[in-house]
């Protein structure tokens, strides 16, 4: 069974959520998981002038992944769901089930794009934007991408990927250059030294630092 401080907290969270005054800083606190992890306390002024030590907001730290967020997020989703849902507001409800679900999949292919600190500011700017959108009873923001945020946010913060190694990198990788003899070399085409790091010698001899062609030894 859950504790009354436990009812207590969900219904506010709940409340503020339907109101859309909801403090985006604790949407971590909608998973109970997340919400149980110690937070960093930092000096505050309390109302009466006095330092005590006050939970921080939610900073990146908090979102360490595209789940991190996703979880609370659908949480969230799902409240104003249910809210409108009981107020029969039908034409609300389809533009905002539409709208979330594919922001939601928008913002995992961000994730995928762009490096995540940026992605998580592009989110709660425009979230906070749909926010006041929904206190006025407009609730199809969701479905459309804001190209000046991300212009902002996102722009010029692509997530850097691996090089995958074509097969003729990975052919040659195998091969020790050291052992084998440069082409290059016999035709004056190579300095020193091998910008391949192959053998500079003579291919009739095997002398180094000379060529076939300048070779005097006889067959």
């Amino acid at each position: 069974m859950f504790s009354k401080d436990f009812q207590a907290w969900k219904t506010a969270l709940q409340l503020a959520i339907s109101k859309h005054d909801f403090n985006l800083g604790h949407l971590f606190k909608l998973d109970q998981q997340m919400k149980d992890r110690a937070k960093d306390l930092a000096l505050q002024l309390s109302d009466t002038g006095v330092l005590i030590r006050a939970e921080q907001d939610a900073s990146p730290k908090e979102y360490l992944s595209f789940c991190s967020l996703h979880d609370p997020l659908h949480i969230y989703f799902s409240v104003i769901t249910h809210q409108l849902i009981m107020l029969s507001n039908t034409s609300a409800l389809i533009n905002f089930t539409q709208g979330s679900s594919k922001y939601m999949s928008a913002l995992y292919k961000l994730y995928l794009d762009y490096e995540w600190p940026q992605v998580l500011e592009y989110h709660f700017k425009f979230h906070n934007r749909r926010m006041v959108e929904m206190q006025e009873g407009h609730y199809g923001g969701w479905e459309h991408m804001d190209g000046g945020l991300m212009s902002i946010h996102l722009y010029g913060h692509p997530k850097t990927r691996p090089i995958k190694p074509t097969a003729m990198s990975t052919w040659t990788s195998t091969k020790d250059m050291s052992k084998q003899t440069c082409n290059a070399f016999e035709y004056a085409k190579c300095a020193m030294p091998c910008r391949t790091g192959r053998v500079h010698k003579c291919h009739k001899c095997s002398a180094p630092e000379h060529r076939a062609s300048t070779c005097t030894k006889s067959d």
